[in-house]
This record gives structure tokens, sequence and C-alpha cells, in this order.
């Protein structure tokens, strides 16, 4: 009887964290739609050219994340509260770390860019404060097991986000109200986050070793795939005409749709990847996100006109023929991250190389051998995720291989 509620309580918080995380996504997909509408296609693809950093300076948030989970089950009871509470310090000083540290190339980015005014990136920085202590919250709740806390949290702050970006810009109808509304809502979103983790850091700090470093490592990996996943957008709004990158913006949605739609899946699955149920899990991860996957390319290529007005409303209509490339970038990213995250579980270094290979030869293909369009530009995202994931698929299929031999009876 222990062993089914056991079970069942692992398939409840499953549900209730999928849940949670879909919570957020949704509400992001809704920043990015409304303002899409509200903003036009040449504000639009600063905006997402802004997202797109914003994504990949969080990354160390989820680097933050990964190495708190995983230290706090190793340390002992009594001390999981003060290490828990050093562990939320840590995480607000990093994310004051990122934002000063955009801040500075504030001057470089409004010229890859190509903006005149260095207001919305600043907003864009301050950003990172909350999203990289919001990355210590989840990683303390996670760590702790507490996954109703975890759930609480996703939820404060993607309500926040949304509603705050969604509301700048209707309000607005800018990309400065837009940022604005964004940030102050992730702000207020991180400040519940941290009143719903108080009581599992309740008692006096700890000092947890090499945190920073750890997490570092960490976050090295999740960067190049957040690189490789969102360099595309910014490519854009440097190679593109500002009315093209508007257009490349509304489809990086459709893609995002498709990459973040399975995120559960290895948030569940991460634990089995690191033990003697590793090579079952694989297959499980695979199998669920790549059925995912499937399913928005094969709603996308039946339905292209319905998606592409659903998302970005009939100004881009121009993007119905080639909607199904951006659901089969965003599918084999997925794939890509689910195969990283089983080389992670087990401390495979060598991982990164493949996935900062696979980015080289996006922009590569952008910049020197595709037409400088939006079908050129989804044409080097789409080849350059297939490389990665046909690279990992060779990795783990040798890897599961060599499991099945040692594990088969000898004669």
């Amino acid at each position: 009887m222990a062993r089914v509620t056991g079970r069942r309580a692992i398939l409840s918080h499953t549900v209730l964290v999928a849940a949670a995380l879909g919570v957020g996504q949704v509400l992001s997909y809704a920043v990015s739609v409304v303002a899409a509408r509200a903003l036009g296609p040449e504000q639009f693809g600063i905006l997402a050219a802004l997202l797109g950093i914003i994504l990949i300076g969080s990354v160390l948030a989820l680097g933050i994340q990964a190495v708190a989970a995983r230290r706090l089950v190793h340390i002992p009871e009594a001390d999981r509260s003060g290490s828990s509470h050093e562990i939320l310090r840590q995480g607000l000083v990093g994310g004051v770390a990122v934002a000063a540290a955009t801040a500075l190339i504030t001057p470089v980015l409004m010229w890859v860019l190509r903006l005149d005014a260095w207001l919305p990136l600043l907003l864009a920085a301050l950003t990172f404060i909350p999203l990289t202590w919001a990355g210590a919250q989840y990683g303390v709740a996670q760590g702790r097991e507490s996954y109703r806390r975890l759930a609480a949290i996703y939820v404060a702050v993607g309500v926040g986000r949304g509603i705050g970006g969604v509301t700048g810009a209707l309000l607005s109808q800018s990309v400065v109200g837009t940022m604005l509304g964004l940030t102050a809502g992730t702000f207020v979103g991180a400040i519940v986050g941290r009143w719903v983790v108080a009581p599992l850091a309740h008692a006096p700090s700890l000092r947890v070793e090499k945190f920073f470093s750890e997490s570092a490592h960490a976050t090295h990996a999740l960067l190049a795939l957040f690189v490789l996943t969102n360099i595309d957008v910014l490519l854009a709004r440097a190679l593109l005409t500002p009315f093209e990158a508007g257009e490349y913006g509304v489809g990086a949605i459709i893609a995002k749709v498709a990459f973040w739609l399975p995120q559960f899946v290895g948030v569940v699955l991460f634990p089995r990847f690191a033990d003697q149920r590793r090579a079952q899990a694989t297959v499980i991860a695979l199998a669920a996100v790549g059925g995912m996957g499937a399913a928005v390319l094969a709603v996308t290529a039946i339905a292209p006109s319905l998606v592409v007005n659903f998302v970005g409303g009939a100004a881009y209509d121009d993007l119905i023929p080639i909607a199904w490339m951006f659901a089969a970038i965003g599918a084999l990213f997925a794939l890509a991250q689910a195969l990283l995250l089983t080389r992670l579980a087990v401390d495979d270094r060598r991982a990164v190389f493949a996935v900062w290979g696979a980015a080289i030869a996006l922009v590569l293909l952008a910049v020197i051998v595709m037409p400088r369009t939006v079908a050129g530009l989804a044409s080097s995202a789409l080849l350059a995720g297939a490389l990665l994931t046909l690279v990992g698929v060779g990795v783990a299929g040798a890897e599961l291989r060599g499991a099945r031999r040692r594990s088969a009876p000898t004669p």
C-alpha cells in the first residue's frame, strides 16, 4: 500500500509541476502574442531580440537551480534550512552580478541589434535580478522536495511576468512600456516566491562550499543550449530588414511552443538519468519529447494559417508557407535539450562542445551559406538542430546498446 501511495504522490507532483510550468509558458507566449499585435512588425522585432537576450541571460538561474537541488539532497536535514537561506542569498547576488555585466555591455548590444535607445536594454538587464533570485528559490523547493511550493513559485513568477508584460504592451504599445511592465511583474513574482519558500529557509545562513563554481559548470552547458536556441532571433535583427525580423520573431514563437512544451519531462526524469534507471528513462524521455514535438509539427503543417493568425495576426501571412519549419526547429531543439540533460546527469562535460558546435554551424550557415531571408535563416536553424540531434541520438544509442550487452546473461 505504501508503494502505491508513493507512486500516486510522484504522479501528483509531476502533474502539479507540469501544470505550473504550463501556466508560466502560456503567459510568456501571451506576452509575445499580444505584443506582436500591439507593437507591429518593426517594434516587435526589437522586443523579440530583447526577449532572446533575457532568455540567454537567465541561464544562470537554471544552473543555480540545478546545483541547489542537487546539493540540498545530500546536506544533512539539520543543516538544510540554513543552507537554503545561503543559497537564496547567493542567488540574489548572482542576479545583481548578471544585471551589472549586461548593463556594461549595453553599447555593444545597441550596435549589434541596431537600437537607438539604451533604456529597453537596461530594463532587460534589471530583469535578471528577479529571474536569477527565482532560480535559487526553485532549487531550494526542488531540493527539499516541496513540490507544492515549487509549483507555487513557478506560478507566481509566471503570472507576475505575464500580466506585467501584457499590461505594458496594451497600455503603452511600445517596446519600453512592454519591458517596463515585464520587469516590474517579474520583481513582484520573485518577491512572492521568496515569501512562499521562506519556511524552508528560516534558519541563519550556513556556508555552501563551491556553490558558484559548480553552478558555473552547469550554467556553461545550459548557456550553450540557450545560445543555440535563441541566437537565430538575434541574427534576424542583424541580418534581415526590420519588417522581416518581426516576421521571424513571430515564427520563433511557434518554435518556442514546440521547445518548451515538453520541459517538464526533463524536470521529472532528470534524477532517473543519474542511476540504474537511466536507460529506461532515456527511452521514455526521447519518446515523450519526440511525440510532443511531432504533434506540434503536425498541427502546424495541417493548419498553418490558423497557427500564424493566432500567434501574430494577419500582418504575418507571409509566414504561412514556412510555418512548419519553425515547429520543426522547436521540436529538434527540444530533443537536443533532453539528450543534453541525459549527459549532464552523469557529469559528461564533453557534451557542451557538441552544442557549441551546432551554434557555430547555425551562425556560419546563416551568414555565409543561406540567403538572408526569413526562410534562409529558418533553414540554418533547422539544419543546426538536426545535426545536433543526430549526434546526440547516436551517442545515446551507443550507450543503450552497451547497457544491453552488459545486462545480457553470460552463456
